[in-house]
C-alpha cells in the first residue's frame, strides 16, 4: 500500500529538480523528491562553474560564490589569450553547498525530501503514477535523474545519444593560479573534441579533461602538463569525479502526459561548452510554474510549453561537430593568433552576446584589443 500521494515526484535533487521543487511547491503543489543519495551535496558530478546570469537569477548566496573576471585560453604550446568583458563574471561555486542550500529552499517552500530513496521505475495508474520501491502515488513525474535518464528509458521519451566524457580532481596545495580567470587548455593530444581546464576554488584548484575519445590516462598527463604552468610539486588529491557530459543538444520529445524531462536528461546542456546550471536553474523554475499551472488550473502540457522555449543550439551544434573531429594542434595554434577567432571566443564565453548579435559580428569583423 502507498503511503501518500503527491501532485508531483521529481527524480533527482540536483540543480534542475530541486530548482523545479522549489518552484512548485511555492505554488502549491504537493511535492517530493527522490533522491539515492543521503545528503543532496555528496558526490556531485559537475564543475560547478556559473555563468553570471545564472547566479543572478535565482539571488543565490554570495558566500557559496566567488567571482572570476575572465578566461584564459591557453594553445598546445602554451601561449596565452586572456578574454574578459566590462561587467561580466563567471562564479566558482562551493557547489556541495549550493546544492544543499537549494535543497533546504526547496523544503522551506513546501516539498519533501526524500533521501536515500532512489527512482526505480513507476507504472501508470488511473489517478497517475505509482513509484516502484518508494511507496508513494503522484499525479505527475519530472525526471531530473542525470544524462542517462531512467525516467526517459522507462517512457519512451527521447534520450541523449551524443556524449563527452569528464574527469576532474581537486587539489589542495597548487600555486600560480590566476584566481581571477578560468584557465582553459586546448590540445588535441589530451583532450580531443573538448579541453582541459583549472578552475580556481575556496582552498582547492578543480582541474579537469573531457573528450570525444576514452580517457584513459590523458588526466594524468594533463596534470604533467600543468606542471609547467602552475606549481602541483607536492599537492593533495582531495577529490575526484567524473561522469558523461551530453553534448547534443536537447532531445526530443522533453515528455509525455505526466512527465517531462529535466536538466541532463533532457539534454539541456551546451554542445559547445558543456555548461548545464544555468538552463538546470531557469528550466526547471519554468518546469515547476508550468506543471502546477497544468495540475491546479488545467494550462497545456507542460512539456509542449518548454519544447516552445528551450534553446535550438544550431550554430553551438555545428561548432561541436567542428570541435569533435579533433583539429591537429597546429590548427589551435593558428587560430589563437587570428584576431577573428579571438572575437569569436569572447562571444563564445560571454553569455550575454549572441553569436548572431550585431554586437557580435561587429566584433568578429573588426576585433579589439583582447589583452594578449
Amino acid at each position: 500500500m502507498c503511503r501518500d500521494s503527491f501532485d508531483l515526484a521529481v527524480a533527482g535533487a540536483g540543480f534542475a529538480g530541486l530548482a523545479c521543487a522549489r518552484a512548485a511547491a511555492a505554488l502549491g503543489l504537493r511535492v517530493a523528491v527522490l533522491e539515492q543519495k543521503t545528503d543532496p551535496g555528496a558526490g556531485l558530478r559537475t564543475t560547478g562553474i556559473l555563468v553570471k546570469e545564472a547566479a543572478e537569477e535565482l539571488e543565490l548566496p554570495r558566500h557559496l560564490l566567488r567571482r572570476i573576471r575572465g578566461v584564459r585560453v591557453y594553445s598546445p604550446s602554451l601561449s596565452v589569450l586572456d578574454l574578459s568583458s566590462p561587467g561580466y563574471y563567471f562564479a566558482a561555486t562551493d557547489t556541495p553547498g549550493l546544492v544543499r542550500w537549494l535543497a533546504e529552499e526547496a523544503v522551506e517552500a513546501g516539498a519533501e525530501l526524500l533521501l536515500g530513496v532512489p527512482y526505480r521505475g513507476a507504472r501508470r495508474t488511473p489517478d497517475g503514477f505509482e513509484l516502484a520501491g518508494a511507496g508513494i502515488l503522484a499525479r505527475f513525474i519530472a525526471g531530473a535523474d542525470g544524462p542517462r535518464s531512467r525516467v526517459a528509458r522507462d517512457f519512451g521519451l527521447g534520450r541523449n545519444r551524443d556524449f563527452l566524457a569528464g574527469v576532474e580532481v581537486e587539489l589542495e596545495g597548487a600555486l600560480g593560479v590566476a584566481p581571477d580567470r578560468l584557465h582553459c587548455f586546448l590540445d588535441s593530444s589530451l583532450a580531443p573534441g573538448y579541453l582541459g581546464w583549472a578552475v580556481p576554488g575556496a582552498g582547492i584548484t578543480q582541474v579537469g579533461v573531457a573528450s570525444v575519445a576514452p580517457l584513459g590516462d590523458r588526466l594524468d598527463r594533463f596534470l604533467e602538463k600543468l606542471n609547467g604552468v602552475f606549481f602541483l610539486d607536492g599537492v593533495r588529491i582531495v577529490g575526484r569525479r567524473a561522469g558523461w557530459i551530453p553534448a547534443g543538444g536537447p532531445v526530443r520529445p522533453l515528455g509525455s502526459d505526466g512527465v517531462l524531462l529535466l536538466g541532463d536528461a533532457a539534454g539541456l546542456v551546451s554542445p559547445l561548452t558543456g555548461g548545464g546550471i544555468q538552463n538546470a536553474l531557469h528550466f526547471g523554475r519554468l518546469a515547476g510554474h508550468s506543471i502546477a499551472q497544468h495540475l491546479l488550473d488545467g494550462g497545456p502540457l507542460p512539456h509542449l510549453e518548454l519544447e516552445r522555449s528551450v534553446p535550438r543550439y544550431g550554430w553551438k551544434r555545428l561548432l561541436r561537430r567542428a570541435m569533435s573531429i579533433s583539429p591537429p594542434n597546429w590548427v589551435f595554434e593558428a587560430l589563437l593568433a587570428s584576431p577573428p577567432f579571438r572575437a569569436l571566443a569572447r562571444t563564445v564565453f560571454f553569455h550575454h552576446r549572441g553569436l548572431f548579435s550585431r554586437q557580435a559580428w561587429r566584433e568578429i569583423l573588426s576585433p579589439v584589443g583582447d589583452g594578449r
